[in-house]
């Protein structure tokens, strides 16, 4: 770098005194202790970046002299490849833990080497899934790493059992710790086996990190909860207020606090939670396993919701007021509300339960072509 700096001197120095020979051919002078010293200014100039020049080169071969040729070459290497194998393997781990850019930028920094261990990674990837062996202890992280990401790989045709899937993901997780692929990978082998609570933990600790979108992983933790809760009863309430808390618009998990609850004797508490539910979101199955609750005291029910405007009521509880009118022997409203949810919401739902009228009501022929109608615009048969 000095030198090439001194380079652009000596040629800034050549332009500057051809442009203007006059400056060129004025005298400089200098005394100093009794000494007096007269030159021109061009050739002053030139010399003095001369005896510079010569002043590096000497030092240069002085110092080449010293270390001796081979070890100047190996140290103007050395340098160079140590940060590019230093990229390369900062690269290699990003990618194979997913972190940031997977490694592209590292990548780009390390171009030109290839060392022993990279050479390590190549031949673990010719080995397929089924055949990769379990790292002993010494081994390089990166190619613990690689081989478990390929052991596990959820995409391969044949995969090693989950034990042994198992420990690759654990010896992977103990060289780089808080791998977001291997915790969601054993988060995936948790759920497979069934061991909810380990599967729990991988979720909750990708989640914490934000390794995943919001959104899903809450979801899917939230059912990991609900699972959690049905092998632990001593602990039900527990896990299902974490899921509700989580996941309050997924009807698994309002259905599962529902249960819970009616387990607890809490009558009261389900009908509401499942009645807000219905209301909100208009899910079907709530909807049915409130009616089962509804028809034992199907007038009262139905009188708290007589009055409402259909028009701000979605089908489904539309479809709950038309049933329980029906359960509390009031057929002739049960047909008005049905009506008015086949002018506002029709389709396959609705054709459905107005089948259903005809047929408690002996209209054979009438159920008949209500039920047609249902299939004809998509409904399964039921």
């Amino acid at each position: 770098m000095r030198f090439a700096l001194m380079l652009l001197l000596a040629l800034a120095a050549t332009i500057l005194l051809t442009l203007m020979p006059n400056v060129a051919d004025q005298m400089i002078r200098i005394q100093a202790f009794g000494w007096v010293f007269e030159a021109h200014q061009g050739a002053f100039i030139v010399a003095l970046l001369v005896l510079l020049a010569v002043f590096w080169l000497v030092r240069a071969l002085i110092s080449a002299l010293v270390a001796g040729p081979g070890q100047v070459w190996q140290g103007l290497r050395a340098g160079s490849r140590r940060r590019r194998e230093a990229h390369l393997r900062e690269g290699l781990a990003a990618w194979l833990d997913l972190r940031d850019d997977h490694g592209a930028k590292a990548m780009r920094k390390a171009s030109g080497v290839i060392p022993d261990w990279a050479l390590g990674m190549l031949r673990i990837l010719a080995i397929p899934a089924k055949d990769q062996e379990l790292p002993g202890q010494h081994a390089d992280p990166l190619h613990v790493a690689l081989a478990a990401r390929i052991a596990t790989d959820p995409g391969t045709s044949s995969r090693p059992d989950p034990a042994r899937r198992k420990a690759h993901l654990e010896a992977w997780l103990s060289v780089h710790p808080g791998a977001p692929l291997a915790l969601q990978r054993l988060a995936d082998l948790a759920e497979e086996e069934g061991d909810w609570t380990t599967a729990g933990r991988m979720l909750e600790e990708q989640w914490k990190r934000g390794h995943r979108a919001g959104s899903g992983i809450k979801l899917r933790l939230a059912r990991a909860y609900v699972a959690q809760a049905a092998q632990d009863p001593a602990q039900e309430m527990h896990h299902l207020r974490k899921a509700l808390r989580l996941a309050p618009d997924d009807a698994e998990v309002v259905a599962a606090m529902g249960h819970a609850m009616l387990r607890a004797g809490n009558l009261t508490a389900v009908q509401k939670l499942w009645l807000q539910h219905v209301e909100s979101h208009g899910d079907m199955g709530i909807a049915r396993e409130l009616l089962s609750l509804y028809r034992e005291d199907a007038m009262k029910q139905y009188r708290r919701m007589e009055g409402k405007d259909a028009a701000g009521m979605n089908a489904t509880y539309q479809w709950l007021r038309a049933q329980l009118a029906q359960a509390a022997n009031l057929p002739g409203l049960a047909r008005d509300h049905l009506q008015a949810l086949l002018d506002l919401h029709p389709g396959p739902m609705a054709w459905q339960a107005m089948g259903d009228w005809h047929a408690a009501q002996g209209d054979w022929q009438q159920a008949t072509r209500c039920y047609q109608q249902a299939l004809d615009s998509g409904a399964k048969p039921d």
